[in-house]
């Protein structure tokens, strides 16, 4: 891929990118990764340091490897990578990427965003109560296993109710899916309904 048809990543790194890492990058015979590009942005993902290094030893193609899918994703996406290895993000980096995810993702757990950021789900938990966001989200949250499920039992207990009201042949499985709750708590509400009791568990 040409060098002149790639675009600088979202800028992850409050200080740019680090001078001497590029120069460490630039003095290295090994062939390194290839860059990860957004193909429909052509921005960069991962690799900013190894294109900047590339661009010094005056290479006009590097080896790219590309990403489809929404910019934000994408995003999401470079900041794991940029975690878990090369030049790691600081702290400071992390936080105001966490914020950002959290304004883009708000469906997004605590957790899954805490694994994407290298931070603590308590951090991310503050930064989203702090977020200006917060009354547009959600009261649901997807879990970094891609499921999505309610901030309270409750509601998905009722949610659940509804569908089996609206659908009484549904499967258990489709129920808990609609519904964001587990196969075996859309079985036990079912079980109450037909006991004639209240879906929701007394505490």
């Amino acid at each position: 891929m040409a060098v002149s048809a790639l675009l600088p990543s979202d800028r992850l790194r409050a200080d740019g990118e680090d001078d001497d890492h590029v120069r460490l990058l630039a003095d290295l015979d090994a062939p390194l990764p290839p860059i990860l590009v957004h193909r429909s942005t052509m921005r960069v993902i991962d690799g900013m340091h190894r294109l900047r290094g590339a661009q010094l030893r005056g290479k006009k193609e590097v080896d790219v490897e590309f990403f489809d899918g929404e910019p934000e994703d994408a995003f999401a996406l470079a900041v794991k990578l940029n975690v878990a290895h090369g030049l790691p993000l600081s702290l400071a980096d992390r936080t105001a990427a966490a914020t950002r995810i959290v304004a883009s993702r708000p469906q997004w757990s605590d957790r899954r965003i805490a694994a994407n950021t290298g931070l603590a789900a308590s951090t991310v938990s503050a930064i989203r109560r702090r977020s200006t966001t917060q009354g547009e989200q959600s009261n649901t949250r997807m879990g970094r296993d891609g499921r999505i499920r309610p901030l309270h039992a409750t509601e998905g207990r009722l949610r659940a109710s509804q569908i089996i009201a609206a659908h009484p042949d549904a499967s258990l499985r489709e129920i808990a899916q609609r519904a964001g709750i587990a196969t075996a708590t859309a079985k036990d509400v079912r079980d109450r309904i037909r006991l004639g009791q209240d879906p929701v568990a007394p505490r």
